[in-house]
């Protein structure tokens, strides 16, 4: 009876701590930008879109940046794409068209961080965004056009 009692409480944990570091590695993918891994922070919502700080993407992507802290509006441009994404509105604006977002981007009082929308930002660039899930690991995979 112990012995099955204790078979019992093995199986049990190995699947909780299992499952929560399964889940823990699915909430924060690794960015692969052209197969180079980007060393950045990435967070996946509830809804299921990926986040990452503004900053550190836009740089990456060649973009040049400016931020209106009245408006708490970022404009990235870069070779005749405009950005502008502005904190909790569901509108985006890519070229003075305004497109919608199914997830807001957010800034974080804590920290001052500007997070948006990975799929979004890649896309309106003209990149191809792809997503490789296991069942301990995901990754997203973002490849420009050469």
């Amino acid at each position: 009876m112990k012995t099955l009692r204790l078979f019992m409480c093995i199986t049990v944990l190995s699947m909780v701590f299992g499952v929560t570091s399964t889940f823990a590695s699915r909430e924060h993918p690794g960015i692969y930008i052209n197969n180079d891994k980007l060393d950045i922070y990435a967070n996946v919502s509830s809804l299921g879109t990926t986040l990452v700080p503004m900053r550190p993407i836009f740089e990456k992507y060649g973009m040049s940046i400016e931020w209106d802290n009245v408006t708490k509006t970022v404009t990235a441009t870069k070779e005749g794409t405009v950005i502008k994404l502005t904190h909790n509105s569901h509108d985006g604006v890519i070229n003075g068209e305004k497109v919608a977002l199914t997830q807001v981007p957010t800034l974080e009082p804590s920290n001052n961080i500007f997070y948006v929308n990975l799929r979004f930002v890649s896309e309106a660039l003209g990149a191809g965004v792809q997503w490789n899930k296991t069942n301990d690991d995901a990754s997203i995979y973002i490849s420009f056009p050469e």
